[in-house]
């Protein structure tokens, strides 16, 4: 009697834990209907990966900001670093731009920029940021990235704000880069606000 009692009660417990990780919201596959979105596009092509000062461009995805003297240098999510002359600061203007596709992250310390590349930390000599220099590249140093299966994250977020986008990974194979996305139909099961 006391081993029933007890299989019930770790049953009980069992049930309980389990149930609590369970989401209640979540929508049957079937419910979901095509719409009009955004699918990513994958290239195995390198120089994708080529990082170089450019003019000035506009902004896209507002990121982490570093101020170093009268620069500002903040990153756009998924395409670069901007540089912002700050030497007035009630007239900051656009000076150049740091082109490091897949970035999200950055740090300035002394002249030494660091920022990742996809999964790749590169470290950038900016004491000239008009003629930016590589110093030196350490490649999985960002673990977040695409996961075949359990979590995915893209380097470029899709061109604007309000829409469905594919999350399915259809089309990507390891040691693919994301390049951009594509406007196309698809499943209402990924939005991106």
């Amino acid at each position: 009697m006391i081993n029933m009692r007890k299989l019930l009660l770790v049953l009980f417990v069992s049930t309980f834990v389990l149930s609590a990780c369970w989401d209640w919201t979540r929508k049957p596959v079937s419910t979901y209907k095509k719409v009009w979105g955004y699918k990513p596009v994958f290239t195995q092509d390198t120089t994708f990966l080529k990082v170089q000062s450019e003019a000035p461009r506009q902004m896209r995805n507002p990121g982490k900001i570093y101020v170093r003297g009268n620069l500002i240098f903040q990153n756009d999510i998924g395409y670069g670093i901007h540089i912002i002359d700050n030497s007035t600061p009630s007239q900051a203007r656009p000076v150049g731009f740091i082109k490091v596709n897949g970035s999200s992250e950055i740090s300035i310390t002394g002249n030494n920029m660091y920022v990742n590349s996809f999964t790749t930390l590169v470290v950038l000599d900016i004491s000239d940021w008009q003629n930016v220099r590589v110093v030196k590249r350490i490649a999985d140093a960002f673990k977040q990235g695409i996961n075949a299966g359990y979590y995915q994250y893209y380097y470029i977020p899709p061109p604007v704000h309000g829409v469905y986008y594919d999350c399915s990974l259809t089309g990507y194979r390891p040691g693919m880069l994301q390049s951009g996305w594509v406007q196309d139909s698809v499943y209402n099961m990924c939005f991106f606000k």
